[in-house]
């Protein structure tokens, strides 16, 4: 039998245990209403010919962000924005939780994963350059957390504003199966998520995937992990060769990886080496000795150029590459090569439209 001042300092220690348990959570909870707010909008993403559909969840923190019942078709590329519905001053997301459905795969995933917050926060919080300039305004901000989703589970989240987009990580899902009696008490429409014939004919649908994407899939098996390859960041810069006096005035590059990258002003002129993925798509302006504005779009040949940079960077992954476009006499044609030191090569398949131009559109 335990005495009654044992039972006494049993208690307080018990106690004190506790509280001491509780104080550091109390800190977080205090610091948790603390956290900084930003303006900013959730957009959903996926790779052309893999679309998706969240079914439940969202992003989360001190506050709850939906994705549920959001479709995407990812028709304007991986990384590319879609349509955002919270826009508003709040804080971050600091975790992810929600399933949805990969109509390629015919599967459902489910995540539930801490994301970079911190990270993400860095990236609100800089400034950088802002190509626009109204009003003297020099610098700009990200304002969209992107949320990409790729076959095999794979989630990519960006930080995206104008002119730039930057990963801020990659996580992972499983594959998840949604409780048939959960399913039956769905109305009509949610219900469809989980209908095989919705699905197939959703893979059918031109205005979800594009025929010549559809045809150039067929028969072929989804390349998993690929863009988890689209991820191998290398050492390189843009050099531009102009046969005529001119200059170049601005470039903007979207990455495979889904990051794209505005350079302009002081950018251009420091030009340096950065640890970028390989880029996708370049458009570029320029103008020559008399002031007329041209402006160049190159779209690579998505084999042509993984490999070039495979083979350049075979012997030294971290040695530094020039991807240079030399613009000819008649500023009507940009050719294309990867080099380092003595090594050289041409991308031939790199599709090349030159235009003139008085006021550069070079976004995507």
């Amino acid at each position: 039998m335990i005495k009654p001042i044992k039972l006494l300092i049993f208690g307080m220690l018990i106690s004190l245990t506790v509280s001491c348990q509780n104080k550091p959570q109390n800190r977080m909870l205090e610091d948790y209403t603390k956290l900084p707010e930003f303006k900013w909008v959730e957009n959903l993403n996926c790779p052309t010919g893999y679309p998706i559909a969240v079914y439940r969840g969202g992003l989360e923190g001190n506050g709850f962000v939906s994705l549920s019942d959001r479709f995407s078709t990812g028709i304007r590329g991986w990384g590319s924005s879609g349509n955002g519905t919270s826009n508003g001053i709040k804080p971050l997301p600091s975790r992810i939780n929600c399933i949805w459905v990969s109509y390629a795969e015919n599967y459902t995933y489910s995540i539930d994963s801490d994301i970079d917050y911190q990270r993400m926060v860095q990236l609100f919080k800089e400034e950088y350059p802002d190509s626009n300039r109204k009003f003297g305004k020099k610098q700009t901000t990200f304002d969209t957390v992107l949320v990409g989703f790729a076959p095999g589970g794979v989630v990519v989240i960006w930080a995206m504003g104008a002119g730039r987009t930057v990963e801020v990580g990659r996580y992972k899902g499983e594959k998840y199966t949604v409780p048939q009696a959960e399913i039956d008490k769905l109305d009509n429409h949610e219900r469809l998520l989980f209908d095989a014939t919705d699905r197939k004919n959703i893979m059918l649908n031109t205005k979800v995937i594009p025929l010549e994407v559809r045809e150039a899939h067929a028969g072929k098996p989804i390349p998993f992990g690929l863009w988890d390859t689209y991820r191998t960041r290398y050492s390189w810069r843009p050099t531009f060769v102009l046969r005529t006096e001119g200059e170049v005035v601005a470039t903007y590059y979207d990455m495979f990886n889904g990051e794209a990258e505005e350079i302009f002003a002081e950018g251009l002129i420091e030009n340096k080496f950065e640890k970028r993925a390989i880029p996708k798509r370049v458009n570029f302006g320029w103008r020559d000795k008399e002031g007329q504005g041209y402006g160049g779009r190159i779209i690579f040949d998505e084999q042509e150029i993984l490999n070039a940079f495979e083979e350049i960077y075979k012997d030294d992954i971290e040695g530094a590459s020039e991807l240079q476009f030399s613009i000819n006499y008649a500023n009507d044609y940009v050719a294309v090569l990867l080099k380092q030191r003595e090594k050289e090569i041409r991308l031939p398949k790199t599709k090349v439209k030159v235009y003139h131009s008085s006021k550069l559109t070079l976004k995507k």
